[in-house]
């Protein structure tokens, strides 16, 4: 009995020593160190550095300036770009009274007028506005030009990949060569006037009088809309900026769109012809739906893309109201010449970049509730 005890006692004792030891917690073993996977991550943050430096450089900090800047009333004069930084408060915005306004610039822009000719009278941020938003016209008539060429050229035809690469020059020619091209095919004795037996003077470039819907049209009104260049001139001038826009950018949004089609199944349409749909109805029921992203995605970015529109109306026709974008007010008030004022310019481009979020989040109401 005393040896059955003992037995008894020493599983106790082993038992207790397993249940101690299954208690006590496990050392984490280490894992061997990939030499290869550990080289090449360092290898990709090298190459990534100097990408996250220029955007945090470039873009965080000088945005965060910018803010900072467009409350202030600091000029080239002044200094150095950031040294209101230093003395931020000394920059305030303060009137003649000792008033200060630190949202001067803003309610500058929306209260600043100037004279767009001897009748018209107009909100300055307004005119450049508008013409930044007529140029945007080009936008659905490119994204409609694409689609219809992506799609001849998904089709089984010779030659398709050479109409690809024509199609895609003119999105790396210069934009200057692009510009005078267009000026000299827009002028009064260019080619499109003689091709289609015109003698419209599209583009002022010559000091001579600019075009009225009166002078067009042999009328003799004397309404500001029928006597003043701006909407006559200006809109012929921007007419041709615009079909500018659409041929410059036609060939990379072909491409996505060509890669977005490559991208619709196969077997659906299949499917679809089978059950008797014609190519227009496969074309918008199954077609387009598989393309939708593609399309969001094009819409967003010429959308931002649009709303920055400078170089083609500068180089056109150089600081003119009646063509310059958004953009080039923000150059014009900002960093034009040595009496200009940044501060004035950020607060310019701060509502700039408003607008381009309040645009994007609309789109992307809009998408989600296509989505639902």
């Amino acid at each position: 009995m005393e040896k059955n005890a003992a037995v008894n006692a020493e599983a106790v004792d082993v038992d207790g020593a397993a249940v101690g030891e299954a208690a006590l917690p496990q050392k984490k073993q280490r894992k061997p160190i990939n030499q290869q996977k550990l080289q090449d991550n360092l290898w990709g943050w090298i190459f990534c550095l100097p990408l996250i430096v220029g955007t945090v450089w470039f873009v965080f900090i000088c945005l965060v300036a910018a803010i900072l800047l467009s409350f202030t009333d600091y000029s080239v004069m002044d200094g150095s770009m950031f040294g209101f930084l230093g003395e931020m408060g000394e920059h305030i915005y303060t009137t003649s009274e000792g008033v200060v306004e630190p949202f001067h610039w803003y309610t500058y822009a929306f209260t600043h007028t100037i004279k767009i000719s001897p009748a018209i009278e107009m909100n300055e941020m307004g005119v450049y506005l508008f013409n930044t938003v007529f140029y945007m016209i080009g936008i659905p008539i490119g994204m409609i030009l694409a689609m219809f060429f992506a799609v001849c050229m998904t089709r089984d035809i010779p030659g398709a990949n050479v109409f690809r690469v024509i199609y895609y020059f003119p999105c790396v020619a210069s934009t200057v060569s692009i510009v005078y091209t267009f000026r000299l095919m827009f002028n009064q004795e260019g080619v499109i006037n003689q091709l289609f037996g015109l003698n419209i003077n599209w583009i002022n470039t010559t000091g001579a009088a600019s075009l009225t819907w009166n002078s067009l049209t042999g009328g003799s009104s004397t309404s500001a809309f029928m006597i003043d260049p701006f909407w006559c001139q200006g809109f012929f001038s921007k007419l041709v900026i615009i079909i500018m826009s659409v041929w410059k950018g036609l060939g990379g949004t072909i491409i996505l769109y060509i890669a977005g089609l490559s991208g619709v199944n196969a077997a659906t349409k299949e499917a679809a012809q089978i059950d008797g749909a014609n190519g227009w109805q496969i074309f918008w029921k199954v077609t387009m739906p598989d393309l939708y992203p593609t399309i969001f995605y094009n819409i967003v970015t010429a959308v931002i893309g649009g709303m920055q529109i400078y170089a083609e109306p500068e180089l056109l026709k150089a600081q003119d109201p009646m063509l310059s974008g958004y953009v080039a007010l923000i150059w014009a008030t900002g960093m034009n010449d040595i009496t200009a004022r940044p501060s004035q310019g950020a607060a310019y481009g701060m509502i700039l970049a408003v607008m381009i979020i309040l645009l994007t989040l609309v789109q992307f109401y809009l998408d989600s509730k296509n989505k639902d």
